[in-house]
């Protein structure tokens, strides 16, 4: 048995497809899904989102969101998903010194959540990066 996947964006239909298991980023920390799992609503935050299907694993950068589980199937959406091969190393690399530089200035408490939140998003597309398939 497989559990019927949908990741979504605004923008555009991430992946959609039949998946053996999948490991997502909830607002409480990473929790499994397997075929048959009990029906649940949940909030995503920023992380690294597995799907599992035969012996392949794919992996996305995803930027929080909503999923909902019932009856084999689970719909994601989030604001932004990235595969691995679309994150560009050095993009992130910069994203994060430079945010990290910029945390360290003096900063007002807005600035201070959109900084972490901008670090944190860096950090989980280079931990998704890793996982790019080599040619």
């Amino acid at each position: 048995m497989k559990l019927n996947v949908m990741l979504a964006t605004p923008e555009k239909l991430v992946y959609s497809g039949e998946v053996d298991s999948l490991v997502i980023p909830g607002q409480d920390g990473y929790f499994g899904v397997l075929p048959n799992h009990a029906p649940m609503v949940s909030t995503l935050e920023i992380g690294e989102l597995k799907i599992k299907n035969d012996n392949q694993e794919y992996y996305y950068a995803i930027e929080g969101g909503f999923c909902e589980i019932s009856n084999n199937k689970v719909i994601i959406l989030t604001s932004s998903a990235q595969s691995a091969d679309e994150i560009d190393d050095t993009t992130a690399r910069v994203l994060l010194q430079k945010s990290r530089e910029k945390f360290h200035s003096k900063l007002e408490d807005k600035e201070i959540l959109q900084t972490h939140i901008a670090i944190r998003k860096a950090n989980v597309q280079l931990e998704v990066s890793r996982h790019k398939v080599r040619r």
